[in-house]
């Protein structure tokens, strides 16, 4: 298992280096050096992000009893058009880093999926533009409006294709540090 980790999180500025060190994680932005202790870690939690066309991206956010929070993710950015997926690193830093934690503070939760109140919200919107659209395409039909009915499936289409992923795999749920959610993790290929 890795035990650091370093990706450029935007397209725009430098590197963060996470390194592995004990019972502490030390965070390099490149202008500052954190050190944190992996026993005041409150929660982890692991999502998917929508990214680009074609390109999934997972990230990792850890929160400290203090409230202060880092975050890093699956896609290291080269330039403003060009992201790499940093499919087996991530997956080995992430594994190291919630045994790590565990190990530090085993009253840590790890949870995956999004907050209760804004998964539950994004379904319901979801399910709502879903219904309006149905809707739509129906009084299409029996107007004979064709075109107004096709450009209505096809934003169905495109609708269930990008929000149903985020639907599915933010639902949140706890796991273990041993097992790590595999659909939150990206795929080797």
């Amino acid at each position: 298992m890795s035990q650091t980790y370093t990706h450029n999180p935007r397209p725009i500025g430098g590197p963060i280096s996470f390194a592995i060190k004990g019972d502490r994680l030390i965070v390099d932005s490149g202008r500052k050096v954190n050190e944190v202790r992996l026993g005041a870690v409150e929660t982890v939690r692991m999502t998917y992000e929508p990214g680009r066309i074609g390109q999934r991206s997972f990230r990792t956010k850890v929160t400290m009893k203090d409230g202060k929070a880092f975050t890093f993710g699956s896609l290291h950015w080269r330039s403003l058009i060009e992201a790499q997926e940093m499919t087996t690193e991530y997956r080995a830093f992430a594994q190291s880093l919630c045994v790590a934690i565990a190990r530090a503070n085993p009253q840590a939760r790890l949870v995956a999926g999004k907050p209760w109140w804004l998964w539950f919200s994004t379904a319901a919107v979801a399910v709502l533009s879903l219904l309006v659209t149905a809707y739509l395409i129906w009084q299409a039909l029996r107007m004979g409006a064709m075109g107004v009915a096709l450009i209505g499936a096809l934003l169905a289409v495109v609708g269930i294709w990008q929000i149903e992923p985020m639907v599915r795999l933010n639902k949140p749920r706890p796991f273990t540090s041993g097992a790590l959610p595999d659909e939150l993790m990206p795929k080797a290929g």
